[in-house]
């Protein structure tokens, strides 16, 4: 290792342990391996430290390695949801930089085991995911290495089409027929209440039976994972093992995209307290400080044409501490009209802590967005709509949009779905021959042609029956109906 004075991090590694635990953070055992830059672009690539292989990571590979050496992209840690919680830091990290990384990774580590939307997903998943990769390689020995990466081109398409919750709710098609329509239960006779119950919905027995035979029996997003139940496609056991190892690890990394902005900025909220303590108790030098002060203010920085999830996540966390330190929220402070009663609005309550630990325990971006994201905030971060203007010799961003409901709607909408096309499965035997109904959920953006043309082509190999999409688009004033069909004949699409 280069210049990595293993002694002194491991000294800042209890010290960091020791104050995260007085600020109330609650993590799972931490281990850290400091790599060289390569080994690190590498994970961040294939996702994993070791994965399967895919042209799609080689890919990914080139891309990130060609920001690094322009200096557009500098990896300080990756951190893994397992147990122990798993994070690789980069050598080259001046050691102050090194010390800020390790803070930041016991937030992370902190958050990953709070947060509701980790505790389904698998902490095993370095270990599987090697696992997989030994088997991965068997197979294209096996059974061709073109078929392999053939059919792990249709799963890896559809790989965030899955349930993110299917864990909190796992039920058999049949369990799910009797919780919609409770054929084998019946209602006990009387009782003091019984006026107020609805009356028994009469069901045909002709009806009785579609119903039984209705797959799915209501709509799912788990499209991968319907796929592979119910696919007519006799696959081998091999075919669904590969499909199962992409599904696991999207259900895997779903967490992480549905609090992108929640867990970079709750890293970054308490790396910055744990590094204040830090100095102040002088185990840092003045020196170190300026590397530290440099290196946050990248971290933190302002992007016009992106959002930056560890500045946004950061302020919006600072300023629920700061609203409910001083009880600014709650009806009597929105009804308030004395501008400078306002202003000045302190009711001592302290509760900031306490409500940043609930709401990192509880929320995604979606909806810590949506309910946390206030003006004062936007308008501190510049945080508006901006596009590029075109000056004929050169393009100028500007400013579009700083009405700060508008920037706030744009932004939850873009969240919506972690944005990913919400696809149902509607029918599974679809005219009664095993074709396969889906329906896109639109959101005012319509499908993009050329993607969802070869996205049904990976769908159609892998159910090798007719498959129909339902989509709209707008049409003027109005919204019109839009079905794509794929079958052996290739891809139709018809409008009304």
């Amino acid at each position: 290792m280069k210049n990595v004075d293993l002694n002194r991090l491991n000294e800042a590694d209890g010290l960091i342990q020791g104050i995260a635990r007085d600020f109330g953070l609650d993590f799972m055992p931490q281990e850290f391996d400091v790599v060289p830059a390569q080994k690190m672009l590498e994970i961040m690539a294939y996702r994993l430290p070791v994965n399967f292989s895919h042209w799609s990571f080689g890919r990914d590979y080139e891309i990130e390695r060609t920001k690094h050496e322009h200096g557009y992209a500098v990896p300080y840690e990756v951190v893994f949801n397992s147990d122990p919680c798993r994070a690789y830091i980069m050598e080259t990290n001046p050691f102050a930089i090194q010390v800020m990384v390790m803070a930041h990774v016991y937030a992370h580590n902190d958050f990953m085991k709070n947060s509701r939307h980790f505790q389904m997903t698998r902490r095993d998943m370095i270990t599987y995911a090697s696992g997989a990769a030994a088997r991965f390689r068997q197979y294209e020995k096996d059974y061709d290495k073109n078929a392999v990466e053939k059919l792990i081109d249709a799963g890896v398409s559809i790989q965030w089409n899955v349930d993110p919750d299917k864990e909190r709710h796992p039920e058999t098609e049949e369990q799910a027929r009797e919780r919609l329509y409770g054929w084998a239960k019946t209602v006990p006779a009387g009782g003091e209440y019984e006026d107020l119950l609805p009356a028994p919905e009469e069901v045909s027995s002709e009806e009785k039976k579609k119903l039984r035979k209705k797959t799915p029996p209501e709509p799912t997003v788990d499209l991968l994972g319907y796929i592979i139940e119910h696919s007519p496609r006799q696959m081998m056991e091999y075919e669904k093992d590969i499909l199962n190892v992409i599904l696991t690890q999207a259900q895997y990394f779903m967490p992480y995209r549905r609090t992108k902005i929640m867990n970079e900025g709750w890293a970054t909220f308490w790396h910055e307290k744990i590094m204040q303590r830090l100095f102040t108790e002088k185990f840092l030098s003045a020196e170190e400080h300026g590397y530290y002060n440099l290196y946050n203010a990248r971290v933190k920085a302002h992007n016009p044409r992106m959002v930056n999830p560890y500045l946004l996540g950061y302020s919006m966390f600072s300023n629920i501490e700061d609203r409910w330190n001083k009880g600014r929220f709650g009806q009597a402070y929105e009804e308030c009209d004395n501008a400078n009663k306002k202003k000045n609005w302190d009711l001592g309550l302290m509760e900031g802590v306490k409500k940043v630990f609930n709401v990192r325990r509880t929320h995604m971006d979606w909806f810590f967005v949506d309910q946390f994201l206030t003006k004062e905030v936007i308008d501190n971060l510049d945080l508006y709509i901006y596009q590029d203007m075109d000056k004929h010799t050169h393009y100028e961003t500007v400013v579009a949009e700083t009405e700060w409901m508008k920037v706030k709607q744009t932004m939850v909408k873009s969240l919506m779905n972690w944005g990913i096309p919400r696809i149902l499965v509607i029918d599974g035997n679809y005219r009664g021959s095993l074709q396969l109904l889906l329906h896109h959920n639109y959101e005012s953006l319509p499908l993009e042609i050329e993607h969802c043309n070869r996205t049904l082509e990976h769908i159609f190999f892998l159910w090798e029956r007719p498959v129909f999409l339902e989509t709209m688009e707008p049409d003027g004033d109005r919204l019109k109906n839009k079905v794509f069909e794929i079958n052996e004949e290739g891809i139709e699409i018809r409008t009304d």
